[in-house]
Order: C-alpha cells, then sequence, then structure tokens
C-alpha cells in the first residue's frame, strides 16, 4: 500500500511537470508536416462550397490549408482581421490561410459574382481525415497517417535471457507478428517497429531490454481505449472491464457492454486521443493506453503519456489490406487479456462465415459504396478499399471510380462524375456511419435531382449501412455474409445493411 502512495505520488509529480512542459512551450501538439483535413463550410447563400478534403501544412505548429472555391469569383478573404488574396491567376479561387483545427472558424469571403461585389460571412472547419473505420474519436473519422508511420520488418526481437521458441501464423493479418519466448514470454511485433514484451506474472523484467521495447507486466487491467475500434475484440473476450477509460462519450457507442459499462459508471469518458485526462489516468492507476495511429499526429500525448509511466499501444488494424486482417487482431487483444483460446474461436467463426458464401452461387451484380458531403460532392471508395474488397468477397462486383489514385481508399467527387461510372450500378449502398443517411429516396433525390436518373434508383434498390457498422471488425464474416444477402437476394433488413425506400 506505502509503495502504491509513492507512485501515486512520483506520478502527480510526472504531470505537474508535463502540464509546466505544455504552458512553457508554447507551441502545437501538431508535429510539422503536410496532412489532409475535411472542410465543412456554412453560410451565405449555400450554393458555394470548398472542396473537400484539402492540404494542410503545419509550420513551427502553425497549420495552414490550401483551400480551392467552387468558383472563380472571390478575389480576397479576411480571417482574424488580415486579408488574404488568391494564390492562383486562372481556375477556381485558391486561397492558402491559417487556420485552428477541430474549431469553428469565422471568416469573410468577397465575391464579385453578383452585380457588385459582396462580402459574404462564412463559418469554416477544418478537421484532419482519418481513415474510416477505425472511428478513433468518433464515428466515421477517417486516419492519414501514412505520411509519418514507417514500416519496419518484424522478425522476432533478440532479448537477452529469453529464448525464443516459435511464431503464430497469421491467415490474414500482415500488420502485427504474434512471437513465442520459454516460460511464457510472449512479443507482439507490429510493422511500425514497435514491439511490445508481455512479462508473465510472477516473472522478471529481463535485463538490458534494448529501447525497441515496450514492456507491458502481467495482464493489463486498468486500460485507457482510444483506439475505439478495439472495444469490440474486447466485448468479443469478455473483457470490457478492463477498461476503465473511454476515448468516445457514451452516445457515440453501439457496443452494448461499453454503454451498459458507462451507465453503470465502470468505464468513464477519459478524454479524446489528442486530449486525455491525464489527472483521471493518475488517479486510476492506468497501466496502458491503446491508442489507433491518430497519436502520431500528437506526439507530445504519446511522450506525457509515457512519461506519466503509462505504456502506449498503437492499434494499426486499420492497415490492413484484407477485410478478414482486421477481423484477426482480435488475436492481438486474446494475448493481452490472456483469452487467446477464446480469440482464435471468434476469428475461425467470423472465417467460417466468409467460407461459407464461397461455396453459394452469388450472382455477380455491380455494386457502389458512397455518401454525400456538406458541399453535396460526392465521397466514394476506391477499389483498393477493404470495403470494396468486402463487397467482392460477398459476390458483388464493385465499381470503382475512375482516374483513381493507387494509394487512397476514398475519393471526392462531383455527381456528375459519379454518375459517368455509378448510373447503371445494380446496387447503391448510402455509407450512413460518415453523413447521416436521407429518409427515403425521395429525400435522396431532393439532395440532388440526378439520382433519380440511376438504374438502382429507378429500380429500389438502393442501402444504407447500419451506423454501428463500424464499431465491429470482430464480425466482418458477419457483415461480409450480410451483404452477400443485399447482393443475392435483394434483402431488406440485415444487421447491418437496411434498404432505402
Amino acid at each position: 500500500m506505502e509503495k502504491k502512495k509513492v507512485n501515486n505520488l512520483v506520478l502527480m509529480l510526472a504531470l505537474v511537470l508535463a502540464f509546466l512542459s505544455i504552458c512553457l512551450g508554447g507551441c502545437g501538439t501538431i508535429s510539422d508536416g503536410e496532412y489532409t483535413a475535411s472542410v465543412l463550410l456554412s453560410g451565405g447563400s449555400g450554393r458555394a462550397y470548398i472542396e473537400s478534403p484539402c492540404t494542410v501544412t503545419v509550420k513551427g505548429g502553425k497549420a495552414y490549408a490550401h483551400i480551392i472555391w467552387s468558383s472563380p469569383n472571390y478575389d480576397y478573404m479576411i480571417v482574424d482581421g488580415q486579408t488574404f488574396y488568391p494564390v492562383n491567376e486562372e481556375g477556381n479561387s485558391e486561397f492558402d490561410i491559417p487556420i485552428t483545427l477541430d474549431k469553428e472558424m469565422h471568416v469573410q469571403a468577397d465575391t464579385t459574382a453578383m452585380s457588385k461585389p459582396h462580402l459574404i460571412e462564412y463559418t469554416l472547419t477544418f478537421t484532419l481525415e482519418k481513415d474510416d473505420a477505425d472511428k478513433a474519436g468518433a464515428p466515421g473519422e477517417q486516419e492519414d497517417t501514412n505520411s509519418i508511420v514507417s514500416k519496419a520488418g518484424m522478425d522476432p526481437p533478440s532479448i537477452e535471457g529469453l529464448t525464443y521458441v516459435s511464431t503464430d501464423e497469421n491467415v490474414y493479418a500482415s500488420c502485427y507478428k504474434i512471437h513465442r519466448y520459454e516460460d511464457g514470454f510472449v512479443v507482439i511485433s507490429v510493422e511500425d517497429g514497435r514491439n511490445y514484451l508481455l512479462v508473465p506474472e510472477g516473472k522478471d523484467v529481463p535485463a538490458n531490454i534494448g529501447s525497441d521495447i515496450i514492456v507491458l507486466e502481467g495482464k493489463p487491467d486498468r486500460i485507457y481505449l482510444a483506439a475505439s475500434s478495439a472495444m469490440c475484440h474486447f466485448d468479443t473476450l469478455s473483457s470490457v472491464d478492463r477498461i476503465l477509460l473511454s476515448g468516445i462519450t457514451e452516445e457515440d457507442w453501439y457496443i452494448d457492454s461499453a454503454i451498459d459499462a458507462m451507465k453503470a459508471g465502470t468505464l468513464k469518458y477519459g478524454g479524446k486521443y489528442s486530449a486525455p485526462d491525464y489527472e483521471q489516468i493518475v488517479m486510476m492507476d492506468i497501466d496502458l493506453a491503446i491508442e489507433s495511429t491518430m497519436i502520431l499526429h500528437v506526439p507530445k500525448v504519446q511522450e506525457q503519456l509515457e512519461g506519466l509511466g503509462v505504456p502506449v499501444f498503437i492499434d494499426r488494424s486499420s492497415y490492413e489490406t484484407q477485410p478478414l486482417g482486421r477481423c484477426e487482431w482480435v488475436k492481438v487483444y486474446g494475448v493481452l487479456t490472456g483469452e487467446e483460446e477464446k480469440a482464435c474461436a471468434a476469428f475461425e467463426s467470423q472465417k467460417a462465415q466468409v467460407e461459407l458464401i464461397d461455396d453459394l452461387d452469388v450472382e455477380g451484380k455491380s455494386v457502389v459504396l458512397f455518401y454525400l458531403n456538406s458541399n453535396h460532392q460526392v465521397v466514394t471508395r476506391t477499389g483498393n478499399d477493404y470495403f470494396a474488397k468486402m463487397i467482392e468477397m460477398a459476390g458483388g462486383k464493385y465499381l470503382a471510380p475512375e482516374g483513381e489514385d493507387p494509394d487512397a481508399s476514398q475519393m471526392t467527387i462531383s455527381i456528375e462524375a459519379f454518375y459517368a461510372y455509378a448510373g447503371d450500378a445494380d446496387i447503391l449502398i448510402y455509407n450512413s456511419t460518415i453523413e447521416s443517411v436521407p429518409k427515403s429516396l425521395e429525400d435522396l433525390m431532393g439532395s440532388d435531382v440526378t439520382f433519380k436518373d440511376f438504374k438502382a434508383f429507378q429500380e429500389g434498390n438502393v442501402w444504407y449501412t447500419d451506423k454501428s457498422l463500424y464499431q465491429f471488425a470482430d464480425k466482418t464474416g458477419d457483415i461480409i455474409s450480410d451483404l452477400s444477402l443485399v447482393i443475392a437476394e435483394g434483402k431488406d433488413e440485415t444487421d447491418f445493411f437496411h434498404r432505402l425506400r
């Protein structure tokens, strides 16, 4: 007990020092570099928009956005009292302006499109794009950290005093390896070069541990979970009780056990990944922070957590190229919780669901996944995206946009460009995890009359995803099975897909 009190005092001192470093440092928490951000615009007549996503450059802790308007008629902008002029001479008006991320910005833009110039007030919100399925902070967020994540080999590390035994064979996952050592020691190696050594209860930490090894003693049972995509795996393993702090609030969860835990007070909101509640983390003796790769955008947060003695595990499941690879990450959490047998059984069950589809005669109808952003543009998935691969695994033929970037998972295009390749698609699926789904087919047509010309619209073959979909990577097989029912049978209602009427 006395040792615990001393540890708490040490952690509290570290917390105070971390706070002072923020106050005295004066710089932003996002590292310098180039990022992609979505742009939300409101105000004006509602007809103008800014292309989204846009490029954001961070220099010296300050962020600047390169924005492109939908019109060539904007001759200047006023941001924080400063006047900015277009950086181009032809085409739609382009500006480089200073921004604050994740906060409404009130700006003015002068347009010459009317009989005389008008200075119009707009509100802009810039949010870093995050890759779909993780929903690292909130449903539908999309990660974009490839530019700051380097890949490394995942060979079993040589650790003084430990004897390597074997490496588990993954079926689909390519972003991690599980290495076994004598006496129950295990290393989880992740493709970003981080190695996590799990030290069994009652065993001593080996001497002379290398700087590339993160030590986890025993089975962590006081977890701060900022990588919300991992909650489903803890749910599958009946281990949600190991998580004490959540990176999202109760209303953003779709997993019943997480909702119930927050209602009961056994799971509390601990702040989002970029702004964790350090005081709670210290007072609740958190022994592990599980983060998505979004933590790499805020390296000072990771440094502060580790400075408080909290090891950080970075989940890279969203970078798996195979849908069942994401599902296979349940084995990682099986190791962390000591529920390996249950984890393997859960994965095999989902894998069997997909194998069952392979044995069926599913008609290869063409399918497109999309949603409309706030600027009335279509955001659709490329053929490289994992959701496109799920559609193919379900027996469908995914129609991808023309001229797609081979490294991109999604594209933002005009409704005209969307119609050019998706007009004859057999099935349209609206991604409601990102934007609220239209209430009906009529409502969808109301957003843009072009939809009435789509074959799928005319035949009533439009579905939408359930908003919970991205929190259930552990049910990838079930999701693909539901897709096959939509494609082969036109089933109106499944757990994850619903027909729009």
